[in-house]
């Protein structure tokens, strides 16, 4: 009985038997009532432990959906009745995590925006988890987002604003070029018949 009841989890002194040792009262059907009770307590602690499992599971599964952490106790739990899934989500962590680090490194929003579409355009559509590797990504994104350090960064790299301001240049300084080229031209000097006097031969007159 004492093995039954530790693999239960009950103490004996939390049962309350509800049965007496009187004289007119058979001691067989006394062993009897007292293996329905430990029974009826085996059944509710296991229902009670069903529900625990069941709820803990949920809980997990969606936070894996949202994108998000589990806890140190969640993770061993999900490593114990579930290492598929346990094996996924550690996968899906550290593609998270390899994001997170890169956009850390960005120089320029206009990076971090280059390296969020690369990131998400890696993932399989094949991918069993890739709803939830999306979900997680997300979450990566919108935190950093939200973060100082990508509220500092400038819209554009130094290398990229260089390029812009060089083409700038060079346009304006052809723009300056073509204006000296017309300036040469002086539309009041000329007219139809005074190209056509300009292009007619020339004779010397006899001496």
């Amino acid at each position: 009985m004492d093995k039954i009841l530790v693999n239960s989890g009950i103490k004996l002194e939390s049962i309350q038997f509800g049965v007496t040792n009187d004289k007119g009262k058979d001691l067989s059907r006394v062993g009897a009532d007292i293996a329905e009770t430990i029974r009826l307590k085996t059944q509710e602690s296991e229902k009670d432990k069903g529900e625990n499992d069941e709820k803990m599971m949920t809980k997990i599964m969606a936070k894996i959906k949202r994108g998000k952490k589990l806890s140190s106790k969640e993770t061993t739990y999900l490593k114990e009745h579930n290492p598929e899934l346990y094996l996924q989500y550690l996968r899906i962590r550290r593609m998270a995590d390899a994001l997170e680090s890169q956009l850390k490194s960005a120089s320029s929003k206009e990076e971090v925006n280059d390296i969020i579409m690369f990131s998400m355009g890696s993932i399989s559509d094949k991918d069993p988890y890739k709803e939830f590797i999306i979900a997680a990504l997300n979450e990566v994104v919108k935190e950093f987002k939200n973060s100082d350090a990508y509220s500092m960064l400038p819209s554009e790299s130094e290398e990229a604003c260089d390029e812009k301001k060089a083409s700038k240049d060079n346009k304006q300084e052809g723009d300056s070029v073509e204006a000296g080229e017309e300036d040469d031209f002086d539309p009041m000097s000329w007219s139809p018949l005074q190209e056509i006097v300009d292009s007619m031969p020339t004779f010397d007159s006899p001496a």
